[in-house]
């Protein structure tokens, strides 16, 4: 929560500068046609999920990182790619299949990597302005609880084709796609800040839906 309210402050912040600025300065840098570069943060808030026959996990509040290209085709419209990641405590209950009464409870660090595209769209061309945006792509979560082994054979640039057995972890593989707001400021004509709001969706049955706040900083060139 501590970080929650740290990060919504600096948004309140950003949007608060930005819009001082535009009010005193008609100023604007092209974005048309630039690349942008961002460093991301995105705050996820903690989610209580629960499955069949009494099963369920916490996973707690915690700050990915990543990062992000894009591409400005007007002052308006900006199209790019995302990489983000994060690792987060969680606690969950199993329930063995062949006793249903047979309660399991662990905890461990649960480990997410994200490749999205992205698109936005800024609503005024000037330095400050309001956004929209959207973004469609694919999600692996690690639970880092062992599997066991598997078998198999492989090419290694340094020992050539080796075969043996390597340790497996539970996880799984999703569609992840989001929709979001925010405010974008540009402090050069090189440097930008960007803070906003996310909700997320996700193809699997029980980890659904996520809220996410961002704080960027961003280059462009």
């Amino acid at each position: 929560m501590r970080r929650s309210m740290i990060l919504l402050a600096a948004i309140l912040v950003l949007a608060g500068m930005a819009s001082t600025s535009f009010a005193q300065s008609t100023v604007y840098w092209e974005r048309a046609d630039r690349w942008d570069f961002s460093i991301q943060t995105r705050y996820t808030d903690s989610q209580d999920y629960t499955g069949d026959n009494g099963s369920s996990a916490s996973i707690n509040s915690d700050l990915g990182w990543g990062f992000g290209f894009s591409y400005n085709l007007s002052n308006h419209f900006n199209l790019g790619m995302a990489f983000t990641w994060r690792s987060v405590p969680y606690s969950a209950t199993a329930v063995s299949s062949d006793t249903p009464g047979d309660l399991d409870t662990y905890s461990g660090n649960l480990s997410t990597s994200t490749f999205a595209f992205t698109s936005e769209y800024y609503v005024l061309k000037g330095r400050f302005s309001p956004y929209v945006n959207g973004s469609l792509g694919w999600m692996h979560v690690n639970s880092n609880v062992f599997a066991g082994y598997s078998a198999g054979c492989w090419w290694d640039p340094w020992w050539g084709y080796v075969c043996g057995s390597v340790p497996t972890t539970y996880g799984s593989d999703e569609s992840v796609y989001s929709l979001g707001l925010g405010v974008r400021y540009e402090i050069t004509d090189a440097v930008f800040l960007r803070g906003g709001y996310e909700k997320g969706w996700t193809s699997a049955n029980t980890f659904d839906n996520f809220n996410m706040m961002r704080i960027d900083i961003g280059f462009m060139f």
